[in-house]
């Protein structure tokens, strides 16, 4: 029986019907969407795991992909709900005190040029900016409070939605690890790539993807315990709140826990605290400053590194769209577009013009 080629209408036809439940679908599942495809990352990350296990446990599926989600859940997911509450109560108090205690000082003639030097340039312009550093201040750590709060505030409220998505997610990352190869050829098999440029895409996407979560996780949390550390050994309040808010920095390499660290430092020696102020300085430059200098080429390394800049415009713009997952999607968005852009240089590089 001859079979025949489809003609171009009949192509348009299916592309057409095709994109339509495509859309339909994709908006039928849109509140777990985000859940599928954190599973998809994490699955990627865990599947080096995955398969050692799988070794170790004599090819048995079922029970490795088992074994390293529970693993993950106990290693990972208990201790980050407890923190989150923990964090969850404490931006609460930060956004509910930051203006009152600002207001305190103010009305105890608290000012911030007394503490300067006379030998510090430009010392007189700080006598007329004393009331708006402290406003400013109070309003940065108030704003961070609430957002803290707003986005949170599901996971600590245990919503109906919350532990649906974090069912699917886990059931995806356990479905992922077991057909996730699979998935991946037959993925393959409906892109209009060569195999070399699917692979690229697999390959160097993971590698980036891994690269970048690598600095932004791992030298986020170190940091960020870093400076609760010595917050609440100083006596500074909110210890867990302003590590997390490491967290969220500390993807700038160099500059964002000191955005932290030293407003907190300089703080504590206008308060009259000068020897826990020079002690934090000192823990800042020489213990957190090292995870910076070594910790990070490390652990991240350079070959598959995204740009720091890229790195921290990512993350802005995944929070603002996604909320604090965009922590995660958003260096993911950008590992794929790095690789999509390579693809497309060798892929049309005779048509590109050539540059001096």
């Amino acid at each position: 029986m001859e079979v025949k080629t489809p003609n171009r209408f009949q192509k348009a036809f299916m592309l057409v019907l095709l994109l339509i439940v495509l859309i339909g679908f994709i908006g039928m599942i849109q509140e777990f969407l985000i859940a599928i495809v954190l599973a998809a990352i994490f699955a990627g990350l865990l599947y080096p795991l995955y398969n050692k296990m799988l070794y170790y446990l004599k090819n048995s599926a079922v029970l490795a992909a088992s074994t390293i989600l529970i693993i993950s859940i106990l290693a990972v997911g208990f201790p980050l709900a407890g923190l989150t509450g923990m964090v969850t109560n404490e931006a609460i108090q930060i956004s509910q005190k930051a203006t009152p205690i600002v207001k305190e000082l103010l009305d105890n003639n608290f000012s911030i040029s007394q503490h300067i030097p006379q030998w510090v340039p430009f010392q007189e312009k700080f006598k007329s900016l004393d009331k708006t550093i402290l406003t400013k201040a109070s309003e940065a750590a108030s704003s961070m409070g609430s957002w803290l709060v707003s986005n949170l505030s599901n996971v600590t409220k245990g919503t109906v939605g919350f532990f649906m998505s974090l069912f699917i997610m886990l059931y995806a990352i356990f479905y992922f690890l077991i057909n996730g190869s699979t998935l991946i050829k037959s993925l393959g098999s409906l892109i209009p790539l060569s195999q070399n440029d699917y692979e690229e895409l697999m390959n160097r996407g993971l590698k980036v993807t891994s690269a970048s979560l690598k600095g932004i996780i791992i030298i986020g949390v170190i940091q960020g315990l870093l400076v609760g550390l010595a917050f609440w050994a100083t006596g500074i309040g909110g210890s867990a709140f302003w590590g997390s808010v490491v967290f969220l920095l500390s993807a700038v390499p160099g500059l964002g826990a000191p955005l932290v660290w030293l407003p907190a430092a300089l703080y504590l020696m206008f308060t009259g605290d000068i020897e826990w102020g020079i002690a934090l300085i000192v823990w800042g430059v020489l213990v957190i400053g090292l995870v910076d200098n070594f910790l990070r080429p490390w652990i991240v390394g350079n070959g598959a590194k995204l740009p720091d800049l890229v790195i921290l415009v990512s993350i802005l713009g995944g929070i603002t769209l996604f909320g604090p997952v965009g922590i995660i999607l958003g260096p993911v968005v950008a590992a794929l577009l790095d690789t999509i852009l390579n693809i497309y240089k060798k892929m049309f590089h005779p048509q590109l013009p050539e540059k001096e």
